[in-house]
C-alpha cells in the first residue's frame, strides 16, 4: 500500500479539515493512504431473530428467579429500608 507522509503547518488544513484545538497553530504530520486499500473490520449482522437472544447461551436459569427482585434488593441494601 503506498502512502504519502509530509509534516506541515496545521493552518493549512483548517479550511479542509475539522481539527481540535490542541493541534492548532503548530506543525503535525499528515499521513494519506487510499480508504479502499485499508482492511476494513468485518461487520456484525445479528441473528435473525434479533439481538435479544444472542446471550441466552450463558443465561444461568437458576439466578432467573434472584434477578427479579435483584435492583430492589441493592437499593434495600445501599439506603435501608423506607416506610
Amino acid at each position: 500500500m503506498q502512502t504519502v507522509r509530509t509534516i506541515m503547518d496545521s493552518e493549512r488544513l483548517v479550511p479542509i479539515i475539522e481539527l481540535p484545538e490542541d493541534l492548532r497553530h503548530r506543525e503535525v504530520m499528515v499521513i494519506v493512504l487510499a480508504y479502499d486499500e485499508i482492511e476494513q473490520p468485518e461487520k456484525f449482522f445479528p441473528p435473525e431473530k434479533g439481538i435479544k437472544g444472542i446471550l441466552k447461551q450463558y443465561a444461568n436459569p437458576a439466578l432467573a428467579e434472584q434477578e427479579k427482585e435483584a435492583w430492589a434488593n441493592a437499593v434495600k441494601e445501599k439506603h435501608g429500608e423506607t416506610s
